[in-house]
């Protein structure tokens, strides 16, 4: 069986990473994912935790082993030219949509509850409550 990428957003990854009062939810729904299947996320991604370590001076060994965990994915122009043709009011989820789906990316994983109302339609998404 072929393994299935699967896209977690950012807000998943920062409710991970600094134990915020959801990072439980966030565990399991990543703990429930199939074993074969593949964690992923962007490099959008990865850059805005990094951004937040650095600004509360938090220290950036843990983080980029906890990002280690995970497939990181690049973003292309092709990327960006799909978000601003498919943007639905939230420009940075649609940027993440494009590169989940050019990825061919299975769904996309998130807090967010207005994604699958944007974005639903182009790609599944997993809403964690």
């Amino acid at each position: 069986m072929a393994h299935k990428l699967v896209f977690i957003d950012t807000n998943v990854l920062m409710e991970l990473l600094f134990e915020r009062p959801n990072h439980g939810p966030a565990r399991d729904a990543i703990l429930a994912l199939p074993s074969d299947d593949i964690a992923c996320t962007s490099l959008l991604s990865v850059s805005t935790l990094l951004y937040f370590v650095e600004s509360e001076r938090f220290d950036k060994e843990p983080a980029h082993s906890f990002i280690s965990g995970f497939k990181i994915v690049d973003m292309s122009q092709d990327d960006y030219t799909w978000a601003a043709a498919n943007d639905q009011g939230d420009f940075e989820d649609a940027l993440q949509t494009a590169c989940a789906r050019r990825h061919a990316c299975s769904s996309l994983i998130t807090f967010d509850k207005k994604f699958d109302g944007m974005y639903g339609k182009f790609l599944s998404i997993q809403t964690i409550r």
